[in-house]
């Protein structure tokens, strides 16, 4: 029986570096809900002693950060953990130093992991530095948080022990 949050969102990004803080921007708009069941959490690198921290007893884990693809800036992708094989995927997939998918993997070896881990990724435009995402991501950004706030309302609610 976990008292703790059954969903986490992970914003991974740098504030300092224009889309690339996308991640932290979603979960900062989400943090100040009110849905006790949610814990959103900023992190600036995936870690996987971080990672396995913050999903610790969730059922369902969404990350979101800022990946490069040829698409249009502020384009949504939806990707199930398990499909981010680290044999087919791009190059350059993430923005940051460290491998997202090597990180997930990592992560899931340190303890149990959600039921569902969930990459949203939003193109970038800009990863220079500086704060303030561009237009289109943060357009992309605000439709992640309809679909977010739409997905979580529906969502079942932890119902009260009586213990």
């Amino acid at each position: 029986m976990n008292a703790g949050p059954r969903w986490v969102l992970i914003g991974l990004g740098n504030p300092m570096r224009r889309d690339d803080g996308v991640g932290p921007w979603v979960a900062a708009q989400l943090r100040g809900r009110s849905w006790p069941d949610l814990r959103a959490i900023r992190m600036e690198l995936p870690d996987p002693m971080r990672l396995a921290e913050a999903w610790e007893g969730a059922e369902i884990a969404w990350i979101v950060d800022a990946v490069e693809a040829d698409a249009p800036p502020g384009t949504l992708l939806r990707i199930r953990a398990e499909r981010l094989r680290t044999d087919l995927r791009p190059r350059g997939f993430s923005t940051h130093g460290l491998d997202l998918v090597e990180a997930i993997a990592l992560a899931r070896t340190l303890g149990p992991s959600p039921q569902r881990v969930i990459l949203y990724g939003i193109i970038g435009a800009d990863f220079g530095f500086g704060e303030g995402l561009s237009p289109a991501v943060e357009a992309g950004a605000r439709r992640l948080l309809r679909r977010l706030e739409r997905l979580i309302a529906r969502l079942p609610r932890r119902r009260e022990s009586a213990m």
